[in-house]
């Protein structure tokens, strides 16, 4: 037994703080909260507003003095009996219902220590202790409802308690309960607008709600108050990728995003990339060299590389890119997909203002068509680029050549010797 529980005739409240000091809190749960008036000495004869007539009284006092003894040397089951008749005496005597409380506790029987706490907070609803100590009881006996209704009503009361908040949030989480998590979250938010930690949760609970514009939002507020966490910036940055009309926004978060990690190759292609995207192609070469820089085995920076020049109408130097990396890997799906983004554009490109495709460029389009099936072949390709891949494939296949179109090229090109002009034959020799 630890020193504070060796106290001769100190009151069962002031027991009870110091068994919670000395012992280890409930597995899983918060320990009980511990109280300055839970420290001092409480006599056994306090008064409680009943009025006993001094036989009553002595015989009280001679029973809750055995108890306490029996408590004091730890027979706690043989207490029992003498606190059990003090409660018959005066049911109203809080001190008595919180030593047997604490005796029922130590021989492991959570229904006796319930009715004791639960007896205390019908009395006193406020009673910090009883109800953190009931929650306790409650979340070993499984029954997670009650726990919820307790730890509720324990952030109610002390609301800047942080074992409290947290304990409740994972209730919520546990139990699924999305909307109580927010209602915690919120008012977290509302009391402190920079709480970068309460905005992360909030998003990672409209994540689960598949609710991408909150989603984005609170990661914002996430990042005001904390400019500098990486996990958020980074999927403020994935987040922006997957919208089109926040690309902008995405190349300046992955700027970001350099910067907080100016060593990771992944980072500096995706800010290539999306320069890139918003018109920015010297910027984003610079991006994308120094990702080869970084990782000169990248394969797909020369993939992204190709993109830009292809953005930029630079064919031949997109086509060099995409070589090369297929060069690196030839299982390279991604860049089999460039490869055909490539050759599509330079077909259309040759499209006439009506819409009809001269015989030239429907050739470079059967060639875009076998690029993009070679990389649908591809077991590395991400289910995402597969499918617009075969998407580019309908849409090519109507600019096929037909059998006409072949036999009527082939007629033209065929080398026919030129007419000789009247009056031009070679005379014959005398």
């Amino acid at each position: 037994m630890c020193e504070m529980t060796k106290t001769a005739r100190i009151g069962p409240r002031a027991l009870l703080t110091a068994l919670l000091l000395c012992a280890p809190a409930m597995i899983g749960a918060p320990a009980a909260p511990v109280r300055a008036a839970d420290t001092a000495l409480v006599p056994a004869e306090q008064d409680t507003g009943v009025v006993l007539d001094l036989t009553r009284q002595n015989r009280f006092n001679r029973l809750y003095s055995t108890g306490y003894k029996y408590y004091e040397i730890q027979e706690y089951a043989s207490a029992i009996p003498a606190l059990r008749a003090c409660t018959g005496m005066d049911s109203t005597n809080i001190e008595v219902w919180y030593l047997l409380a604490m005796c029922y506790f130590q021989i492991d029987s959570l229904a006796g220590a319930r009715e004791a706490y639960e007896t205390i907070l019908r009395q006193n609803p406020e009673d910090e202790t009883a109800l953190a100590s009931l929650a306790s009881i409650y979340f070993q006996q499984g029954e997670m409802l009650l726990v919820l209704e307790a730890y509720e009503r324990l952030v109610e009361m002390q609301p800047e308690n942080p074992e409290y908040r947290e304990f409740l949030l994972s209730l919520y989480r546990q139990e699924g309960d999305n909307t109580g998590m927010l209602r915690m979250l919120q008012q977290q938010v509302e009391a402190d607008p920079d709480n970068a930690d309460a905005h992360r949760r909030m998003a990672e609970i409209f994540a689960r709600q598949g609710d991408v514009e909150a989603q984005i939002r609170s990661l914002e507020e996430s990042m005001r108050g904390d400019p500098d966490q990486i996990g958020t910036v980074e999927r403020l940055a994935r987040l922006y990728a997957g919208d089109p009309t926040r690309i902008r926004e995405a190349a300046d978060t992955y700027g970001r995003l350099t910067r907080l990690r100016p060593d990771d190759p992944v980072t500096w292609r995706l800010r290539g990339r999306f320069l890139g995207k918003v018109g920015e192609p010297d910027s984003a070469v610079v991006a994308l060299v120094r990702a080869l820089e970084l990782a000169p085995d990248e394969m797909r920076v020369y993939s992204e590389l190709a993109g830009i020049h292809l953005d930029q109408e630079r064919y031949e130097e997109a086509l060099f890119e995409v070589e090369r990396a297929i060069a690196f890997d030839p299982e390279d799906g991604h860049a089999y997909i460039t490869w055909g983004d490539i050759l599509q554009a330079q077909g259309l490109a040759q499209a006439a203002e009506d819409g009809t495709v001269p015989y030239e460029a429907k050739v470079i389009l059967e060639q875009a068509i076998e690029k993009y099936r070679m990389g649908i072949e591809k077991d590395q390709l991400a289910p995402e680029m597969r499918l617009y891949a075969e998407e580019q494939v309908t849409r090519l296949e109507p600019y096929r050549r037909t059998q006409a179109e072949i036999f009527m090229y082939r007629a033209r090109d065929r080398t026919i010797p030129p007419a000789m002009p009247p009056g031009s034959e070679p005379r014959p020799e005398p």
